[in-house]
């Protein structure tokens, strides 16, 4: 099925905007009984079909997940090429200028998740009525999360914490989910 080959046409964006960037959040999803019923790749298009915890047919339930805010124009979703028949290494970043210490509890709680989280970056557009995200992550639970803090030297530098999630082993260079993230409350 991954061989089978199909055309990229410019005129199937059918006029739509394609800025780039992303939106100032991401939302963390763990893979667990408790969120994620289900996840499969989708074969044909370059996106997870994700089932939440809970849902049924008749009644579809929002993935449940952990927001970080982050600075305006500091998000980004980027892949490499793993070579022929390798997959991607997808990575996710952003930085956390407000809420250091909020950052650096999650931080240590997503480190101590050894990997089994997806990461949903919003793109801004609905795809008939669902968010995009852009997904770091595959449903093994193969992330990685790392940070790097720096307070800046003079009072007008830029400072804060840089998270980076890195993912290296995607089935595509950009991965899509179709749905609706909610924030999970806090216990």
């Amino acid at each position: 099925m991954a061989c089978k080959l199909n055309h990229v046409l410019k005129g199937a964006n059918e006029c739509k905007e394609n800025p780039a960037g992303l939106s100032n959040y991401c939302m963390i999803v763990p893979i667990d009984d408790d969120h994620i019923e289900s996840i499969e790749v989708n074969q044909t298009k370059n996106q997870y079909d994700i089932v939440a915890k809970g849902s049924t047919q008749q009644t579809p339930k929002a993935l449940q997940g952990w927001r970080v805010d982050f600075k305006n124009q500091t998000g980004q979703v980027t892949s490499e090429d793993n070579g022929a028949g390798k997959g991607w290494t997808g990575t996710g970043t952003g930085r956390v200028e407000i809420g250091e210490d909020a950052m650096s509890t999650l931080s240590r709680n997503l480190s101590n998740l050894d990997g089994n989280f997806l990461a949903f970056f919003p793109t801004g557009n609905k795809v008939e009525g669902k968010t995009e995200w852009k997904v770091i992550g595959n449903p093994e639970g193969d992330g990685q999360f790392s940070t790097a803090a720096d307070s800046g030297a003079a009072r007008g530098d830029d400072h804060g914490t840089t998270f980076t999630i890195t993912c290296d082993y995607m089935l595509y260079d950009v991965v899509k989910f179709y749905g609706e993230i909610e924030q999970e409350e806090e216990s």
